[in-house]
């Protein structure tokens, strides 16, 4: 059956949400479980009902329940496509959750085949809405060219950034290689005197970065980009300042981490979270609900894939409460489309895409350390709007940045 087609008799019958992340491998730790952990929680509060802070505090999707059933990400894109495929025949309303880009691209196209709602929750690649017309996928995530533009902006600001030569350390992936494409042409069009020293990648899980690290020291980098995550960041934060003393690390997703590397951090390394998530969330009603009832639950903060899930389910359940509880899917893809929503940390738009990809702003902050103590905390935070780290709808991201972050002519 067409998930077009699927539509509640009564507000008794439950919403049935997949939630598709890593439940094992290397992806587990910092994105599967902590992911997993807030859609357990939050489905138990919105199915409860009077958990929430305003606007959420009515239960459900449209007063309607939720039953949530989680899937491992493990595993190659056609793997992920054939469980796509499976959790579909199974009945799912809706799918929420991947957090990594190639299988984020793979499913896409059998979403719409299908006609099932889908939400990414997490997967960053800037390329997901290059040149494609979603109706059915939908991502509540900012991508890399947020990311990148904000932290370009981010140091650009710096004095120690004037004239100083700059290089990239990255996974060899999607996510690695249009990190640091994006933020090299953000940072050179912001600060045309930094010298680009140019990106080095190596595989993912591989921790290869004692080599880059020894190059762009002798190449004289003051500066070192990467978005790292796993034991491919922890490997970096590590041994940085033992080979590139004189280097400072720009880390744009270290968030997922800094718990774990608070002991080893360098001070004066730069913190990015995917936007206002963890560390970096805005101090709310909203935000202050979800941390403490995680930290409860778990007795761990929790850490930006966690608000990625999170913000994908109030997404939805803004929308449904909308459309109402005897709403189809196609209903309810016409209420999310376009919306916007607070999200647990900043505000959510879904601005881009024909109103399928979210906008939101970018965060960024510099590790400081407290002497005797020894405890880290963020600085020196800024915060850049969205229309600011955004390019206009339907404006590729790199000619974006290229014309000087002016509007350009859009392709027909």
């Amino acid at each position: 059956m067409n998930a077009s087609t699927r539509q509640a008799t009564t507000a008794d019958d439950p919403v049935k949400i997949a939630v598709v992340t890593y439940v094992s491998g290397g992806a587990a730790g910092p994105f599967g479980f902590p992911a997993r952990n807030a859609a357990e929680l939050m489905v138990e509060a919105l199915n409860m009902g009077d958990e929430l802070p305003a606007p959420y505090e009515a239960p459900g999707f449209g007063g309607r329940k939720l039953r949530l059933n989680v899937y491992d990400e493990a595993g190659s894109p056609a793997e992920q496509v054939d469980l796509f495929r499976r959790i579909h025949a199974q009945g799912a309303d809706v799918v929420v959750g991947y957090a990594g880009s190639a299988v984020a691209s793979a499913i896409a196209p059998v979403a719409e085949e299908l006609g099932l709602l889908t939400v990414i929750s997490g997967a960053g690649t800037s390329q997901l809405y290059a040149g494609q017309a979603w109706n059915w996928v939908f991502r509540t995530q900012t991508t890399t060219v947020t990311d990148s533009i904000g932290a370009a902006r981010y140091v650009a600001a710096q004095p120690w950034m004037a004239g100083a030569a700059f290089g990239g350390i990255n996974q060899d992936y999607l996510w690695g290689t249009d990190s640091w494409t994006e933020f090299r042409a953000a940072l050179l069009r912001l600060r045309p005197d930094a010298q680009d020293l140019g990106g080095h990648f190596a595989p993912l899980y591989s921790a290869a970065v004692e080599t880059p690290l020894v190059r762009l020291r002798e190449a004289g980098a003051r500066l070192i980009h990467s978005g790292n995550w796993g034991i491919d960041l922890f490997r970096l934060a590590e041994m940085a300042p033992q080979l590139a003393p004189g280097a400072r690390l720009l880390l744009v997703a270290a968030e997922s981490g800094l718990s774990r590397l608070a002991a080893s951090i360098p001070e004066g390394a730069i913190i990015g979270g995917r936007g206002s998530h963890g560390w970096l969330a805005r101090d709310t009603a909203l935000n202050r609900w979800f941390a403490a009832s995680y930290r409860d639950r778990y007795e761990i903060s929790p850490i930006y894939p966690s608000y990625g899930v999170a913000n994908a389910l109030l997404g939805l359940k803004a929308a449904w409460d909308k459309a109402g509880a005897d709403a189809s899917t196609a209903e309810v893809a016409a209420a999310l489309a376009g919306s916007t929503f607070e999200g647990i940390g900043s505000t959510i738009a879904m601005a881009r895409a024909n109103g399928r990809q979210a906008i939101a702003e970018a965060a960024y902050g510099t590790v400081k350390r407290h002497a005797g103590s020894g405890r880290i905390e963020l600085a020196d935070v800024l915060r850049f709007p969205a229309d600011s780290v955004n390019p206009p709808d339907g404006v590729p991201g790199l000619a974006w940045i290229e014309n000087g972050f002016r509007e350009v002519s859009r392709p027909q």
